[in-house]
């Protein structure tokens, strides 16, 4: 046997996935017992190593061991159990593991928290913290992949960042599948007295998936800033139109996000008012049977300025098999100066940027389970 230690911030990952295996595996456990309930264990493990410069005020580049390069590393839990008459009850919990530390994400289950109930021809609800049905929608129009090396689909990498809602809590969604064409629907309550709208959030999108064709038009409402006594929220919508089409091995990507920020309070840089379009175009395509190539260009219109940035990125996956693939990634941002004054923007959607410019490259390797 060889002697380990588990540190504080890992014993309750560990604790889960042993009372997980347990619970598996116990004789008379009844909905392990059944061959209609499943419970799986998944993940992702995703390191490299990343360049970029710009990364101070002084202008300074820096490498760096990074964890969710091309997705974000985690661990979740889900299962199913069938109900009869085409209905089954689901859950899925799932965590972020930042893995060059170890340290799990800010909420032990941040990324998903939720139970419900699906049916074969209706569709599913769902109670608790979740993705959005604009994330579930979009995700697959990216083609960097919603990656955080590097994509600004989700939210833009410049001053004032515009964004759309990517997960909420105290939340319901409703999913539907109808032949090619698919449904969502999503809110989130505030939970703040005496209010229906503060700190809210409403969703609602349309899907159609067919042949070649993916297509998508979702709306996303998100409200945050209120409190007991002042309820009024800082309000953050988009529309977001999106697509792909597949032409033999090759893949097109488009798509267009209008983002709209009415604040609460004083207008400020630290409370902006803006409204901001952002566009995207993209293609995959293989250049061998293991080898894939990802590239194009997302474009942010910030309206009522002359400075709207510009990033190019692409990757090249390299699969081992269909579980681990070794990747590299590349991206160039800028913005031109609006009136002598700087934006400041770069190729890392979760860093607030610091120049007008950036540049980022990164090499690693990516394993599922």
């Amino acid at each position: 046997m060889i002697p380990f230690s588990i540190s504080g911030r890992a014993r309750p990952l560990v604790w889960l996935a042993c009372s997980m295996a347990t619970m598996a595996s116990a004789p008379h456990a009844k909905a392990q017992s059944s061959p209609a309930s499943q419970v799986a264990v998944y993940g992702i493990i995703d390191m490299g190593l990343e360049y970029r410069t710009h990364n101070n005020a002084n202008g300074n580049s820096q490498w760096r061991v990074n964890s969710g390069g091309l997705n974000t590393s985690r661990l979740g839990f889900k299962g199913s159990e069938d109900l009869g008459g085409g209905l089954k009850a689901q859950f899925n919990l799932e965590s972020e593991v930042v893995v060059d530390t170890g340290a799990t994400g800010s909420s032990f289950f941040g990324r998903q928290a939720w139970v419900g109930v699906d049916h074969k021809d209706w569709g599913g609800v769902s109670l608790g913290r979740m993705s959005t049905v604009a994330y579930d929608f979009t995700i697959s129009h990216d083609f960097m992949g919603f990656a955080p090396q590097y994509s600004w689909v989700t939210a833009t990498a410049s001053v004032p960042s515009s964004a759309f809602t990517s997960r909420i809590s105290n939340a319901l969604r409703y999913l539907g599948k109808f032949g090619a064409f698919k449904v969502g629907a999503n809110v989130s309550l505030g939970e703040v007295p005496d209010s229906i709208n503060a700190n809210t959030g409403r969703g609602l999108s349309v899907g159609y998936d067919a042949g070649a064709l993916s297509a998508q038009l979702s709306y996303d409402e998100g409200r945050t800033g209120a409190t007991a006594t002042a309820t009024d929220s800082t309000k953050n919508r988009s529309i977001i139109a999106s697509g792909t089409y597949a032409l033999g091995g090759t893949k097109l990507f488009a798509g267009v996000r209008n983002t709209h920020r009415d604040p609460v309070g004083t207008i400020n840089a630290g409370n902006p008012k803006f409204t901001s379009t952002l566009y995207w175009l993209g293609a995959s395509t293989p250049l061998s049977p293991a080898i894939t190539a990802f590239g194009g260009l997302y474009y942010e219109n910030k309206h009522g300025t002359g400075s709207d940035p510009l990033m190019l990125a692409g990757k090249l996956h390299y699969n081992f098999s269909k579980r681990t693939w070794l990747y590299a990634t590349a991206a160039i941002a800028r913005a031109p100066s609006d009136d002598s004054t700087q934006t400041l923007t770069g190729v890392y959607r979760d860093q607030t940027p610091v120049a007008s410019h950036q540049t980022g490259l990164g090499i690693g390797i990516q394993h599922r389970f």
